[in-house]
């Protein structure tokens, strides 16, 4: 199942994990530590499966986080 939200929300990390950043602007992936309580602002989830895809305003991309890794705050 797959489905978008497309709203202003911010997340915050429940544990820590390592993910890919995606830079379109750069055309550069590398790895980013996201840790616990960390918060960011998202402009769209993508979820597929167990993971999610979270698009920042600036169009940063953290692929493939896990979906128990974090939680929607607002």
């Amino acid at each position: 199942m797959y489905f978008a939200v497309l709203i202003d929300m911010k997340v915050r990390m429940l544990k820590d994990v390592l993910v890919e950043l995606g830079k379109p602007r750069l055309d550069e992936v590398w790895d980013k530590q996201l840790r616990r309580w960390d918060e960011i602002v998202v402009e769209k989830i993508d979820e597929a499966g167990n993971f999610a895809h979270l698009t920042t305003f600036e169009g940063d991309v953290y692929l493939h986080v896990p979906l128990k890794s974090f939680e929607v705050i607002s």
